[in-house]
């Protein structure tokens, strides 16, 4: 993805009303009285409560941190995890909440020529024995460079995949759900990250006037193939009727094709239509489908690899004027990959998990078009990206808002690649950019059309971004790229809080980039600079702080680049003679 970059050098020269003169790469931005610290954003409103497996009680080995690529702490949430080896060994989550289900985050070794295989792991609730847990490798180890490969051999990555459980009783909370390792248990060892419990709802009721798969031939067992039952079905609702998949597991191995129909489930953990790639797919663009609107159900594939010529994603081609909310995909290349021209199309309350590639793309000439209030986790690719491709056109008045993303694998949590008047908002970003990537980036890059106006407001990024592999140094958990450009911007970047970045915090780098505002951003804790300043162009600093800097000087710049910095006041801890030398050590 990213190429070799030499260390640049420059030096930065600031001039006019309120801001500073600085040579030879000296940078002293004035200390202002303290202001309030930005509060950042708090991501979506999740249905559930998780409880990390570091912080229970386990005979078992924790692990971590670690900010190393190879690790499997690296990739666990928190950086942390517990190792369950031999028979005997445990780890006990007591649940916060009263809660029906159980989810969690898991990793069992990979064979020696990648062949898949499961492995049974026990469960107790309350000491009492449940049925097994069924745990595989099969959507985990990927290996080599990019696209990568399943043989093993070097980079090992993508180490973890999840199991899941809905009970017919609802537990209390303090109940406690032991996982251990009993003698029938064939895994030579079982890495737990976490375990979330969630009080699932009794299913939904079929909507008066829908048309159910089941009453056209679907297969609620999931062992015959739905296909033709779901085509049916939507060619009896009608245009601008209603579809209905009530609580069952329905096998469809390909596409469903879909235009002014409303698809609806009993809820994601009750309908779940799986196969080896199903999707839900609108026309293509420039003829995009209209008023679909897909919701309260799950979509599981069996996508062991990563092919970017497959169309095996969830949710694809081009819907406008169209809604997909609360629906759970797991398991296949993409969560949503949709390919404009198309416009109004608003992803909410999504659970998007296990992808070998993005979790959502808007992939050219998507406008007015919103992702929010969605859970995206473990993806092989960006969490959530716009990507203004030129040969289809600018993404445009888009939004990201109130998302928690999370555990991403390669590139960024979230994403803008040109385009303009995009807002990214509210969100959480945590442990992303575990390879060639940060939390939330900017970046001319791809070939997209040019970055204009981009708001930037009111995000929490927590121990995002990585060592970049072809660079050798740091990716910012705040970062901005114009390798295939110059960015005008403006970036508007506000009330960001910033938190234990492995390396910088905030990240220009490769050709000119101008524009980017920072304004009440805190930074509290980085391994290396607060600021990493490696190109040319301009950027305007108010109330910005920094704390817990790792480098022996908070900002990273060197002779050579002309960067002009304005001071906007209010900032703290950035002042100082800035770095110029060899790449630092991240401070543990």
């Amino acid at each position: 993805m990213h190429t070799s970059l030499r260390k640049l050098k420059r030096a930065v020269a600031v001039g006019g009303s309120g801001a500073l003169l600085v040579s030879a790469g000296a940078l002293a931005l004035t200390a202002q009285p303290a202001f309030a610290a930005a509060t950042g954003g708090s991501g979506a409103d999740l249905p559930y409560s998780e409880v990390q497996a570091e912080s229970s009680a386990t005979n078992g080995s924790a692990i971590g941190p670690s900010y190393t690529a190879g690790q499997l702490a690296d990739e666990a949430s928190n950086r942390k995890a517990v190792t369950l080896q031999g028979s005997g060994k445990y780890v006990t989550f007591t649940t916060p909440v009263a809660t029906n289900s159980i989810d969690f985050r898991y990793s069992i070794p990979d064979t020696g020529d990648g062949s898949v295989y499961t492995a049974p792991l026990s469960l107790y609730v309350n000491g009492t024995k449940q049925p097994d847990v069924t745990l595989t490798n099969a959507y985990s180890w990927y290996y080599g460079s990019y696209p990568f490969t399943n043989s093993p051999g070097s980079n090992p990555h993508h180490f973890y995949d999840e199991a899941h459980r809905l009970f017919d009783t609802t537990y209390p909370a303090g109940t406690t759900f032991t996982l251990q390792v009993d003698a029938g248990d064939s895994a030579s060892s079982y890495t737990i990250d976490y375990a979330d419990f969630e009080q699932v709802a009794a299913a939904k009721a079929q909507p008066s006037g829908s048309v159910s798969v089941t009453d056209k031939g679907a297969d609620p067992t999931g062992a015959a193939d739905s296909t033709a039952a779901f085509n049916a079905a939507i060619a009896a609702a009608g245009s601008g009727g209603t579809v209905w998949i009530p609580a069952g597991t329905f096998k469809v191995p390909g596409h469903i094709m879909v235009n002014n129909v409303t698809v609806a489930g009993a809820g994601m953990w009750r309908s779940t239509v799986t196969g080896a790639a199903p999707g839900f797919y609108g026309n293509s663009a420039p003829s995009a489908s209209t008023g679909v609107h897909l919701q309260d159900f799950a979509i599981f594939g069996d996508v062991q690899e990563r092919n970017d010529s497959a169309q095996v994603n969830g949710i694809g081609g081009a819907m406008s004027n169209s809604t997909v909310s609360n629906v759970w995909i797991d398991h296949l290349k993409v969560g949503a990959w949709m390919d404009g021209p198309m416009d109004k199309l608003t992803f909410s309350g999504m659970r998007i998990r296990d992808t070998t590639a993005d979790g959502i793309n808007f992939h050219g000439g998507v406008t007015n078009s919103t992702v929010t209030n969605s859970d995206i986790r473990n993806t092989g690719d960006d969490g959530i990206a716009t990507w203004a491709d030129s040969s289809l056109g600018a993404d445009a008045n888009d939004t990201i808002s109130d998302n928690t993303v999370s555990t991403q694998i390669l590139a960024n949590g979230i994403a803008i690649y040109g385009g303009h008047d995009n807002t990214v908002s509210g969100n959480l970003v945590v442990d992303t950019g575990l390879a060639q990537g940060g939390g939330i980036h900017v970046g001319q890059r791809f070939t997209s059309t040019p970055v204009g106006t981009t708001n930037i407001t009111n995000n929490t990024l927590l121990r995002d971004g990585g060592l970049d592999p072809n660079w050798q140094f740091g990716v910012g958990a705040l970062w901005f790229d114009g390798s295939q450009g110059a960015i005008a911007g403006p970036i508007n970047v506000s009330n960001a809080l910033i938190q234990q970045s492995p390396y910088e915090a905030v990240q220009w780098v490769e050709g000119t980039i101008s524009g980017v505002s920072l304004d009440n951003v805190t930074i509290s804790g980085a391994g290396t600079f607060a600021l990493q300043e490696q190109t040319g162009g301009a950027a305007k600093f108010s109330n910005v702080t920094a704390t817990g800097v790792g480098a022996s000087a908070p900002v990273y710049n060197c002779e050579g680049n002309n960067f002009t910095v304005t001071d906007g006041g209010g900032n703290s801890g950035i002042d100082g003679t800035p770095y110029c030398g060899p790449w630092p050590t991240p401070a543990s």
